[in-house]
């Protein structure tokens, strides 16, 4: 006999018994449950191959739930023949959607779900860094697939169980198999049964809400056999999270599949756990065995399991108290108040539990530090920014779940005044939010709604539809802080009417709860899409707060410029309204705009206009959308007292995030999209194929010559369009005695027997005829590495000639020019770049240790011996 069969809850009310008035209905029960348990075992035994790091979900563990809920319910606790029958089969069936046997049509129902595709989007973006193409969605990876199943299959189980009672598959024999046999019996507890096993998947406050308060009994049936799903679903919850011991983590099959990291922790302390026993109304587990030092995350994985089944006892207590419903007799778990109690019953060996993870003990200081200044900075601007992002991923989500055209949808940010003070509010028509976004990841510090499951949940299909968030963190919402502490959110799904509206409104800031209301209570939100609501403190307003004062030429900012400055690239339409409605950026208009229009919204104030004017004209698209920009070009030249002369650059060029300002560069001019590096967004890297930028970089070159720079700009040019890995061309990339070097005239140069090498940063800037040096002496950037030398008797930087401060040292990412320079000195003498490099003696030291000829204090940093090259070439 099974042990289920040996349980008291068995025994009350489904096992045969002498002389029962009821043997007829109680026999089509029991039988029809056993036959039940035989296919769900088939069932519950194919979970192993599809989930092998999970722990035992066999019939074992199945059968173990009616040996769990009859201690947890108490002896005497109150259930009838039809409940108990109705309980079972939500045993048997609440974790069979874990395996791909419970999905009739197998594997292909599951990629056939948007949450599988969502999920496999999701993998193939945080793998590759971008969003995947809808044929790698659909042909993942083998190992993606796998782990997109696994993952589908643990979030869907329990909905999955809810069909699992009315479920067929297909008989061999021509007919249709189903869980239960018995049609009437299917017909009148099949979808109770389910819905009671999904419910195990619920919050606890659904439980209630999810039911009706009673059912009767069917015809034929004795009419006190009702049924109560709220306390089935309560048992079910209960026994379901207590079942923790070594059953279910037998040690020969924890041999077989060898789980890790996570999974493998779970083995190891449910090997060790006893059943538990009721102490009072408390349940206490002991360990068979202690836990060793190596196995502490296994103990601390178990406390912290049985603080969730501690949890999850007590919120059932008072559910059944508040609903007037008879109690079970566990309501705790014993010894979970603190580690060192738990110890005594789930044993250590040689270590003691003390909890010393690092905690946060004022979490709203945390939050009003971190969604602040302190990561932000003290700019006015950013959480205008902040806003104004949320606003664009709500709209683009929205947009791409109901198939609009790209530059559907808009943003409105607006000003104004009442009674509580000066106000600006940022307005949407995005996707909105439902109560558990508002209230759960909205206000989760950190933790992002989008590529959540929670968003795989809400909005199915829009992972797989490429959507990209441009806010990651989960962080930028609390920076509206920095403005006021009285904060309003009015936000509605376009699916929920207009009585869904939800109000989340702060008015103390993060110090103080805030309150949340149902109900349209502001005439602006006439469509779905969120309104943020920020007002100012102490008197201050947007003209008077900094926000509008200008970054560049303008001494002050219009609300519409601020918009335009902010999101220069935005894909939504945006407006401003200070009175009258602005349109500042019209979506993606930075890609059609003049030049020049484009240079002043960024605005920098580098450039005089005639500048502007030439660098306008000059700006390219880069393919796949990447950025309109051009290689910055410097616009004069200053000479201090010491006739040392510098460059001054045109306008800055601008990274751009979703739309947004990330950080400003000197190498070009317009704008490059890029990725956010840090949580602030105010660090960024490219973004896209680096062969795009070095197609753009070599066309600059082209346009860079037919201006007839002078050298030194020349110079500067070639050597960011190197950055971008683009062509140079023949524009000069370094000095000599008799001028400029490049490509064209770079064979005349290495007719000397001898090259050597000076850095600018060590030469006096005169024009280069009268730079008293050798012949031979080639002036050209360098990076100063001493890893890059062969030979084994360089001397270190630290130990340069006349106490030079080797941090002063020029440092560029690669050495551009240098290595431009061998290349083709390579290509003109026919010799590998390896042997030319090989051959220089890399050591810096004074230049006339090097030449007779010159008494300067320059530095050398290599000498190249090119006689020795062609020599053994030879």
């Amino acid at each position: 006999m099974s042990r289920y069969a040996n349980t008291n809850l068995w025994h009350r009310t489904l096992a045969q018994r002498t002389g029962d008035p009821e043997e007829s209905n109680r026999t089509r029960l029991r039988t029809s449950f056993e036959r039940f348990r035989e296919r769900a075992a088939t069932l519950a035994a194919e979970i192993g191959r599809d989930l092998p790091d999970f722990t035992v979900h066999d019939i074992t563990h199945i059968d173990a739930l009616w040996e769990m809920a009859d201690l947890i319910a108490g002896d005497d606790y109150p259930i009838t023949p039809a409940e108990a029958y109705v309980l079972g089969g939500a045993f048997l069936i609440h974790d069979l959607g874990l395996g791909l046997a419970a999905y009739p049509a197998g594997i292909e129902e599951l990629k056939s779900s948007d949450l599988w595709l969502d999920t496999v989007a999701g993998m193939l973006r945080r793998e590759h860094g971008r969003p995947a193409t809808e044929e790698q969605i659909k042909d993942p990876p083998a190992e993606i697939a796998q782990r997109a199943t696994e993952h589908v299959l643990r979030m869907r189980h329990a909905e999955q169980a809810e069909r699992l009672a009315l479920v067929s598959w297909p008989d061999p024999a021509g007919g249709t198999l189903h869980l239960i046999e018995d049609a009437n019996l299917r017909s009148s507890y099949g979808s109770l049964i389910g819905r009671i096993a999904h419910s195990h998947w619920w919050p606890i406050d659904q439980i209630a809400r999810g039911f009706p308060s009673r059912i009767g009994a069917p015809g034929g049936f004795n009419r006190r056999w009702t049924i109560d799903p709220v306390k089935l679903a309560c048992m079910l919850r209960t026994a379901d999270a207590s079942h923790l011991d070594k059953r279910r983590a037998d040690p020969f099959l924890h041999a077989l599949r060898r789980p890790e990291g996570y999974s493998a922790d779970h083995w190891t302390f449910q090997a060790k756990l006893n059943q538990p026993r009721l102490e009072r109304d408390r349940l206490e587990y002991t360990s068979s065995s202690d836990f060793e030092e190596a196995q502490a995350e296994a103990w601390w994985l178990c406390a912290d399991t049985l603080r969730m089944v501690d949890q999850e006892l007590r919120r059932t207590d008072t559910l059944l108290a508040d609903t007037d419903r008879p109690r079970l007799a566990a309501r705790s778990v014993a010894y979970t108040d603190a580690p060192e109690s738990l110890a005594q019953l789930v044993r250590t060996n040689g270590w003691l539990p003390v909890d010393a993870r690092v905690q946060v003990s004022d979490v709203v200081s945390l939050i009003s530090a971190l969604g602040g200044e302190k990561l932000y900075g003290d700019s006015p601007t950013v959480p205008l920014r902040e806003l104004i992002q949320n606003a664009a991923d709500a709209v683009r989500a929205r947009r791409l779940l109901e198939s609009r055209e790209n530059d559907w949808g808009h943003i409105v940010v607006h000003t104004g005044q009442d009674d509580d003070g000066h106000w600006l509010e940022v307005k949407d028509t995005g996707i909105g939010m439902s109560v558990d976004v508002l209230t759960g990841p909205f206000l989760d510090f950190s933790t992002s709604f989008w590529g959540s499951s929670l968003m795989h949940a809400e909005l199915p299909g829009l992972e797989r539809k490429g959507f990209e968030a441009t806010g990651q963190f989960g962080i930028g919402f609390f920076s509206v802080f920095m403005w006021g502490d009285h904060v309003r959110v009015v936000t509605r799904r376009p699916d929920r009417a207009s009585s869904e509206t939800l109000t989340l409104e702060f008015t103390g800031g993060l110090g103080t709860r805030p309150i949340l209301k149902t109900g349209n209570v502001t005439p602006e939100l006439l469509d779905a899409g969120t309104v943020v609501r920020v007002w100012f403190r102490d008197g201050l307003s947007p003209a008077n707060s900094g926000l509008l004062v200008a970054r560049a030429r303008h001494s002050t900012f219009t609300l519409a410029q601020c918009c335009a400055w902010l999101c220069p690239t935005l894909d939504v339409d945006l407006y401003a309204d200070e009175g009258e409605l602005t349109l500042a950026v019209k979506a993606n208009d930075w890609l059609s705009i003049e030049g020049q229009t484009l240079l002043d919204r960024i605005d920098s104030g580098g450039s005089i206009q005639k500048e502007r004017d030439r660098d306008g004209a000059r700006l390219r698209i880069l393919d796949d959308n990447l950025g309109r920009a051009c290689i910055a070009i410097p616009t004069f030249f200053d000479e201090d007292e010491d006739g040392n002369a510098s460059s001054r650059s045109a306008d800055r060029g601008l990274l751009t995030t979703g739309g947004f300002r990330a950080s400003d560069s000197l190498q070009f001019q317009g704008v490059l999209k890029s990725v956010p590096s840090v949580a602030a967004r105010n660090q960024a890297a490219l973004m896209g194929d680096m062969t795009i930028y070095a197609t753009w970089a070599t066309e600059q070159a082209r346009l860079a010559e037919a201006l007839r720079l002078p050298i030194r700009t020349q110079i500067e040019v070639a050597e960011k369009i190197s950055a971008f890995g683009g062509d140079i061309g023949d524009l000069a990339f370094a000095l000599t005695r008799s001028g400029a070097i490049c490509k064209s005239n770079i064979s005349d140069f290495l007719q000397h027997e001898e090259i050597v090498f000076v850095h600018p940063f060590f030469v006096s800037n005169q024009a280069p005829v009268f730079i008293p040096i050798p012949d031979n002496v080639l002036i050209i950037e360098h990076q100063w590495k001493a890893t890059q030398s062969s030979n084994d008797d360089v001397e270190s930087f630290g130990n340069s000639p006349d106490g030079m401060n080797t941090k002063q040292l020029p440092k560029t990412n690669k050495n551009l020019l240098f290595d431009f320079f061998l290349e083709e000195a390579a290509r003109v003498l026919s010799v590998h770049i390896e042997d030319l490099s090989h051959q220089i003696d890399w050591r810096v030291r004074p230049m006339d240790e090097v030449s007779a000829s010159t008494r300067h204090k320059w530095y050398a940093f290599g000498v190249l011996d090119l006689n020795r090259i062609l020599n053994s070439e030879n």
